[in-house]
């Protein structure tokens, strides 16, 4: 089934009415690790109470933990010791404040199918939480799509965080929300846009990236060219989950959902409809000043500028030419700011740009490198910042500058 709308029972599990309760015990962090990955899918407003809760079911695999709003649904499993099978649904905001603060490394948890009440217990601390019905809550989606893409879990939280936070928020253009993930015989693109800004991510598959004997390295995907626009936020959730693993995510697509398996947690979500927007023709092919410059003190100088950078677009400026890069701001009726630093290394001519701050830091908080690359086109034009030397390739953010009044 490939639709997040059905509901009904999750399982067999999800009887209740049990003769006696059901006794469980678990591991306070590895719950709370749990709870804390299931949780990002919960709707903090929802007209439907069920999708407040998060459901907690025994399974052969362990403690199955869910949650949902319907566009994003997380599913884990941790090891559990029970003493036979039980199903409820529990208010995720209170049972996550709840797990974290026990006093014990072992959890009980016994849950009364009958009074539909489970009592959570850990040293002296003992709550008493109501269960909603468990047969009122979704299904958790199977897409039954093929395998596009195997990527290690930190790399795929490095491509994510380079990538999603230039995807745009209005929802009156749904498809710029989300990041467009391209594939082809070569490697993968990520893109995000907003219009304003642009961020291009681009994976090679060498020719033995998709062997056994390199599982860290992502792997080529099953089809030649496909693409899929994935919600932004679904995205970033993905890379919070996975940023600490080693092991591979596998990515599985169909029409309209896609799914991301690492281990024994999945992420699906729903696809976004529509087309996305033509990005290459706005990238520009030549520079007319191009800067190598230290990553770092440039992001801690336009920091310390954009706290007097508040017009209406939040802007500084950035002036260039020579071995220097200034950047200035100006706060009508309060002051200004200027700081001035020195380049790596300057080609081409002198000029002066704006651009909103927050838009440039977020580009200089997407990466880690020591040094960054800025290429300028004009006042009006774009300015592109990549990665430095044999990885400029890999990575582009662009930024469309902002037209100010001299």
């Amino acid at each position: 089934m490939d639709s997040l709308e059905t509901i009904g029972l999750a399982g067999p599990e999800a009887e209740t009415g049990l003769a006696s309760p059901v006794d469980l015990s678990c591991d306070r962090d590895q719950l709370t690790a749990a709870i804390g990955a299931v949780q990002r899918a919960v709707s903090s407003r929802t007209t439907l109470p069920i999708l407040s809760g998060m459901l907690i079911e025994t399974t052969p695999e362990g403690l199955r933990l869910v949650g949902t709003d319907l566009e994003l649904s997380v599913e884990t499993y941790i090891p559990v010791s029970s003493t036979g099978a039980a199903a409820m649904v529990l208010p995720a905001r209170y049972l996550g404040e709840i797990v974290r603060r026990l006093p014990e490394r072992e959890v009980r948890i016994t849950f009364d199918g009958a009074k539909r009440v489970a009592t959570i217990s850990s040293g002296k601390a003992v709550y008493d939480i109501n269960s909603m019905e468990p047969g009122e809550f979704p299904l958790f989606p199977q897409v039954e799509g093929e395998l596009w893409w195997k990527v290690a879990g930190r790399q795929l939280a490095e491509f994510v965080k380079q990538t999603a936070f230039a995807a745009a928020t209005d929802e009156n253009r749904p498809f710029l929300t989300g990041v467009l993930v391209a594939l082809d015989g070569d490697g993968v693109r990520l893109v995000a846009t907003d219009t304003f800004r642009l961020a291009l991510r681009k994976v090679n598959f060498s020719s033995d990236e998709g062997c056994a004997a390199a599982p860290s390295a992502p792997s080529a995907p099953s089809s030649n060219a496909r693409q899929m626009i994935v919600p932004a936020r679904a995205f970033a959730e993905v890379g919070r989950i996975v940023q600490a693993e080693q092991e591979e995510v596998e990515i599985y697509a169909s029409a309209n959902q896609v799914a991301f398996k690492c281990g024994k947690t999945t992420v699906v979500s729903r696809l976004i409809d529509g087309q996305f927007p033509n990005y290459e023709r706005v990238i520009p092919r030549t520079w007319k000043s191009r800067m190598v410059v230290e990553r770092p003190k440039l992001l801690e100088a336009v920091e310390r500028v954009a706290v007097l950078g508040k017009d209406e677009f939040g802007t500084v400026k950035l002036g260039f030419g020579g071995d220097t890069v200034t950047i200035s701001a100006n706060a009508p009726d309060v002051g200004t700011a200027f700081e001035e630093m020195t380049v790596g290394t300057s080609e081409g001519e002198t000029g002066e740009t704006a651009l909103r701050a927050r838009y440039l830091l977020d580009a200089l908080r997407a990466v880690d490198d020591e040094e960054i690359t800025l290429e300028v086109t004009g006042p009006i034009s774009p300015v592109v910042l990549k990665r430095p030397g044999e990885q400029a390739g890999d990575y582009l953010y662009l930024i469309m500058p902002v037209t100010v009044n001299a």
